[in-house]
């Protein structure tokens, strides 16, 4: 009866993380709009896909996968899903057909005291004159 915090520690820690792997693994099975998305590598939990970066080059890392899942690829950074793509081509078309969905910035009332409300080139809502 002498010490068993370590064992509590270890059985507390298994199952948070069992439980989150559980999460997870229902979030991705309960998601309809799973199949719209493009391919990616498995990720963890907690951490999604940022164990790919460990010991290399970012850019090297992204090449690697590119060639492995296609141009257009999902890559989950820490809680964050991140659509990567890697083909000008891809790009183009991306730009071209959601151009207006990617041009809105969302409000930032710190960016909006900075820039005396957003009269700068960075935070601008549209054009900048």
């Amino acid at each position: 009866m002498e010490n068993q915090l370590p064992c509590y520690l270890l059985l507390s820690t298994s199952l948070i993380f069992i439980f989150m792997a559980l999460r997870t693994w229902l979030n991705s099975k309960s998601n309809q709009f799973a199949s719209k998305l493009p391919p990616g590598p498995p990720k963890l939990p907690l951490i999604g896909n940022l164990h790919l970066f460990i010991g290399t080059q970012p850019h090297h890392c992204l090449a690697c996968l590119a060639h492995k899942y296609g141009p257009l690829m999902l890559l989950q950074l820490g809680e964050v899903p991140t659509i990567v793509i890697s083909s000008a081509d891809a790009a183009k078309q991306v730009m071209k057909t959601h151009d207006s969905i990617l041009a809105v910035r969302p409000f930032l009332y710190a960016a909006a005291r900075i820039t005396y409300n957003f009269q700068d080139m960075v935070f601008s809502r549209g054009d900048y004159s």
